[in-house]
């Protein structure tokens, strides 16, 4: 029944190398506060002093510990340890350390993912210990639950730590093992109201009571041995670990697990047969072969649609590229010719309900034209503002015709209302190349060649955004110059009219209407300002005709330049 455990590691190797994991693995999540002994318990289980200690947070990350029985004559220990009695390895570098040194290299490598400061960090370390004096089993030991940040930590160290055993305990197929103190009001561990979230009916959580040997005098722990305190299906198991004092005097674990079967003899006889270490481990082995064998038919299920699955992307990728010059050439063609006919509306969707393409980029560009067009100028200026701007241009000399100076000053505003909308239309065209673009990519290309796709469209971006910027300079260097200079080919046109003296000559009675209205709040405002302007915004017959000449010059539909 090992064999199962080992095969579940394997794939776990496997899985670590995905970017997503094709389906959840069964394993043992270790879970407590700080300082509630669970370094003690794993180390009771291997049977050997492996792990840093030290005040405050020592594990830092993910540690999957992976117990695996080898005894003389096993044929992994004549491949990797004939002269070792146990050893241990990291991941798959391939090197064997000796027990003395696994736990120096736990520090160094909690260093080097999580830094040297008290920050945790995701990526897991993968230990792998072979020893005659284990079971097979397989844990994942994450860091303490802790409630305030000190020293260096980040303020957020609890949410941090909260989360990332959510990420672990989450898993439907994992088994909560959680480690709480035997001399704490058991409503208060954090790690089974964590376990209670995720698994409210208790059904794959397990809880490993410690410190059984401190609790107050005329007190005991039967009543939680016995799961009257604590609701979980699993069992609930009590073990005495070695104190900070037992380390300080150097004494060993197997001489702690002689007086842990000692005390509970002594103080627990009729359940000193289900509690304990050693009992912890055949139960723990016991619980995850059968949670493996339970899980196997839905992982195989899940596993072989996912394989169909990956057989059906391979089927769309075709055969094999013998040559990836011409294959290169060959996709890119197809992309170029795909965008031209998208572009010139040579491959049309009749069924879609949207404009797209070349047909869109001309709905922008007539949509530019009806903002351009929607300025109004008789709208936009009141009578009294024009006459003003006339007199004002014209100084001590007013103009025979009309003042060509109070129409520029006039014009040059309304040039502005250009700028937006033209900024505006050529980003939105942009916006729609580049999703030409990516429409343009066969989706047989996109799905073979995912990284030939990225480059395509990421090419294309930077060409279109540097002449998108490229393209504004333009414009707002065009719309600047004919602020400087507005062009008066239709005034001319009006000058040379055979029209323009006889409305010169005609009575104001006989001309038709001003096209420019009076503005009531206009001339309070002037008045409030200039009271002697009062007299000037009074129109003359001369005012008049003049604006009735630049009337017809701006039409409704805008001032053309």
């Amino acid at each position: 029944m090992d064999e199962l455990i080992l095969c579940v590691n394997k794939l776990q190797d496997q899985f670590r190398s995905f970017s997503q994991k094709p389906v959840d693995l069964p394993q043992i999540i270790v879970v407590g506060s700080q300082s509630t002994g669970k370094s003690s318990v794993l180390e009771s289980l291997v049977r050997r002093p492996i792990l840093p200690r030290g005040i405050g947070m020592i594990t830092r990350c993910p540690l999957i510990l992976r117990l695996v029985h080898c005894p003389k004559g096993d044929k992994l220990r004549k491949r990797r340890g004939e002269s070792y009695e146990e050893w241990g390895e990291f991941d798959k570098d391939g090197k064997i350390y000796d027990i003395g040194d696994i736990k120096s290299e736990i520090e160094r490598r909690t260093e080097e993912l999580a830094g040297v400061s008290k920050n945790i960090s995701y990526t897991p370390i993968v230990l792998t210990i072979f020893s005659p004096h284990v079971l097979t089993l397989t844990l994942v030991d994450l860091p303490g639950i802790t409630k305030v940040a000190v020293e260096d930590q980040p303020a957020d160290i609890e949410d941090q730590i909260v989360n990332l055993i959510n990420q672990f305990i989450k898993n439907p197929k994992s088994i909560i093992l959680a480690v709480i103190t035997a001399n704490t009001d058991m409503a208060t561990h954090e790690c089974l109201k964590m376990a209670m979230k995720v698994d409210p009916d208790g059904t794959r959580t397990i809880a490993v009571v410690t410190k059984l040997d401190i609790m107050d005098k005329g007190t005991d722990a039967t009543e939680i041995l016995t799961g009257k305190c604590i609701p979980v299906k699993l069992g609930i198991i009590g073990v005495v670990n070695r104190s900070q004092e037992d380390i300080n005097n150097g004494k060993s674990i197997e001489d702690t697990l002689r007086d842990e079967d000692d005390f509970l003899q002594k103080k627990y006889p009729a359940l000193a047969d289900t509690n304990g270490s050693k009992y912890l481990a055949k139960k723990l082995q016991e619980l995850l072969i059968k949670h493996i064998i339970n899980c196997v038919p839905a992982m195989t299920q899940s596993l072989l649609k996912k394989i169909e699955a990956c057989k059906s992307v391979l089927a769309e990728c075709g055969t094999e590229v013998r040559d990836e010059k011409a294959c290169l050439d060959d996709t890119l063609n197809t992309f170029c010719q795909s965008f031209i006919k998208i572009v010139k509306g040579e491959a049309v969707d009749v069924q879609s309900v949207s404009l797209t393409g070349g047909a869109k980029i001309c709905s922008l560009f007539k949509k530019l034209d009806i903002s351009l067009m929607s300025v109004k100028p008789c709208e936009k200026y009141c009578l009294e503002q024009v006459i003003l701007a006339i007199r004002q241009t014209s100084s001590v000399e007013p103009p025979l015709l009309f003042s060509e100076r109070a129409f520029d000053e006039l014009m040059r505003p309304l040039l502005e209302h250009t700028r937006k909308p033209s900024l505006l239309c050529i980003d939105e065209v942009s916006r729609e190349l580049k999703s030409l673009c990516r429409n343009s990519i066969p989706q047989e290309t996109a799905t073979r060649f995912p990284a030939v796709a990225q480059g395509v469209t990421k090419v294309v971006d930077k060409m279109i955004d540097d002449l998108t910027g490229k393209t504004k300079e333009y414009v707002l260097q065009s719309i600047y110059i004919e602020e400087q200079h507005i062009t008066r080919s239709q005034i001319l046109k009006i000058v040379n009219h055979s029209n323009l003296l006889s409305v010169l000559n005609k009575d104001l009675g006989l001309l038709p209407g001003n096209p420019f209205k009076s503005s009531p709040a206009f001339i309070k405002k002037a008045k409030l300002k200039d009271f002697t302007i009062q007299e000037s915004l009074n129109p003359a017959t001369k005012d008049v005709r003049h604006c009735i000449i630049l009337g017809p010059w701006a039409p409704s539909g805008g001032w053309a330049t």
